[in-house]
């Protein structure tokens, strides 16, 4: 992600409603799939720090970035357990968490080596959590700005999961009502400049609200249903009792 970016997403992170609804969404995976309690959970990729804060409230949670500005954000918030390193080399032993939060990070590694990491540090019997953005063909300077290598699609992320040991207890599409409205504004933003601003700030309080307000009616729906399509893709599986070998 460029670094000009940790910026703006610490100052929007509380309050934006799109990582607000991330937050929840993984939060409800936690509640619903996971009965065991105190557990240890590791956020891959944890940027400024504001998912490690919401995780706490369900575990111990420790954090790891390659990048240490976004480290020095989480400072700020206090979050003393993040060390700096990468998704395809953990600087943990194995089988040391409950919980692996990937949340948006697949997409800007390779995705084999890192899902086998999380294998690797997994304990016997613990839990993946994947967010990825969606689909190809909404693909835009917005994904270049965050240094994205590709986007997926449910299937996909079933495949790389499974391939490495894991059972997909859920599997879903999330912003699905954005999926029309964000094809036409990005393709517009592209045509009309060069430069892309930041998808991280919103100045626009009630739109704000309202879009937080959908999402959470999605959620509604998505606490028994699938959505057929969607931004991004939100997965939880559950590492077998062996381990994956390559």
């Amino acid at each position: 992600m460029r670094i000009d970016l940790y910026e703006d997403m610490y100052k929007t992170e509380d309050t934006h409603w799109w990582h607000k609804a991330k937050r929840r969404f993984v939060g409800f995976l936690i509640s619903r799939y996971i009965k065991k309690e105190d557990i240890t959970i590791l956020d891959v990729g944890c940027g400024t720090g504001k998912n490690m804060e919401e995780l706490s409230k369900k575990g111990k949670v420790w954090g790891v970035d390659i990048s240490r500005e976004a480290l020095l954000f989480c400072k700020k918030r206090n979050l003393l357990n993040v060390k700096e390193g990468d998704a395809e080399h953990l600087p943990f032993q194995k089988g040391s968490f409950d919980v692996v939060c990937m949340l948006d990070v697949l997409e800007h590694v390779d995705d084999g080596i890192s899902v086998a990491e999380v294998v690797r540090v997994l304990k016997s019997g613990g839990y993946i959590i994947v967010t990825v953005p969606a689909f190809s063909w909404l693909w835009s300077r917005w994904d270049e700005a965050l240094h994205h290598k590709r986007r997926y699609t449910r299937e996909k992320v079933e495949e790389i999961l499974t391939k490495h040991g894991f059972v997909v207890l859920r599997n879903t599409y999330i912003h699905s009502f954005l999926v029309v409205p964000s094809f036409i504004i990005r393709k517009l933003k592209q045509l009309q400049s060069k430069s892309y601003t930041s998808d991280f700030q919103i100045n626009n309080t009630f739109l704000n609200s309202c879009l937080f307000f959908i999402s959470e009616l999605e959620q509604m729906w998505i606490n028994r249903y699938d959505m057929p399509f969607g931004m991004s893709v939100l997965c939880i599986a559950q590492k077998k009792q062996y381990e994956y070998r390559s």
